[in-house]
């Protein structure tokens, strides 16, 4: 199982950037751009926001993926000096964006709402089940043992840890259900159905071809000519 993780740019560090390019970190500068400092405190806290929302793991933790060389091979970004440049290639752009106005985007600021609802409900609910949720070793080595054949050449460290994420995202699924059906219950939610009738109804006539325009029929006089 060769299961790479590709990483570009997340959420997370598209969200920061986009809401401040002024350094309010502090510490001292690691990086420069111009007279743009990226300072060792941004820079980690960048790299534990974004190691965090992929792994579900403390800070400790990443520290020890972050030495391990496997990992390393299917995450590049574990390495801070990696992260850094990646930090700089995202920077670079970005300043080229609000030069050439950028923000002044509709679109764009509808996205960055949408990032920003996403990730507020991304953190909350790491933070709010990262203590209720946990993994026995006795569940990991039984998948382990029925899936032995999918893990043939599988480091056991590696295996063990992909079956502790697809754990751990299975029960996060299971709460979240959980905390949804119970706001739904307490909350009252209205659809206007007749709006969004309409919707779907301009949706779906929008995908139907368009017919070409009929010519007008020829009397036999014209077609004579």
């Amino acid at each position: 199982m060769k299961t790479k993780i590709f990483y570009s740019v997340i959420a997370v560090m598209i969200f920061a950037l986009a809401i401040s390019c002024g350094n309010k970190y502090g510490g001292t500068w690691i990086a420069k751009i111009d007279s743009d400092k990226i300072t060792d405190n941004e820079l980690n806290a960048y790299y534990y926001a974004q190691m965090k929302s992929i792994y579900n793991l403390p800070k400790e933790e990443i520290d020890k993926l972050a030495q391990d060389p496997a990992q390393l091979e299917r995450n590049p970004l574990l390495n801070k000096s990696n992260f850094l440049e990646q930090m700089i290639q995202q920077r670079l752009v970005y300043k080229k964006a609000i030069d050439d106005g950028i923000l002044k985007n509709e679109e764009l600021n509808t996205l960055l709402d949408i990032s920003k609802e996403g990730l507020v409900v991304q953190y909350y609910i790491r933070e709010k089940f990262k203590n209720d949720i946990t993994i026995a070793p006795q569940e990991v080595e039984q998948i382990y043992n029925q899936q032995r054949a999918r893990f043939k050449g599988v480091p056991v460290d590696q295996a063990e840890m992909y079956i502790k994420q697809q754990l751990f995202q299975q029960k996060l699924n299971m709460k979240i259900k959980e905390l949804v059906d119970t706001l739904r219950d307490e909350k009252k939610i209205e659809k206007n159905m007749e709006l969004l009738r309409k919707e779907l109804n301009t949706q779906a006539q929008s995908q139907e071809p368009q017919q070409a325009p009929q010519q007008p029929q020829q009397t036999p006089q014209q077609q004579a000519k």
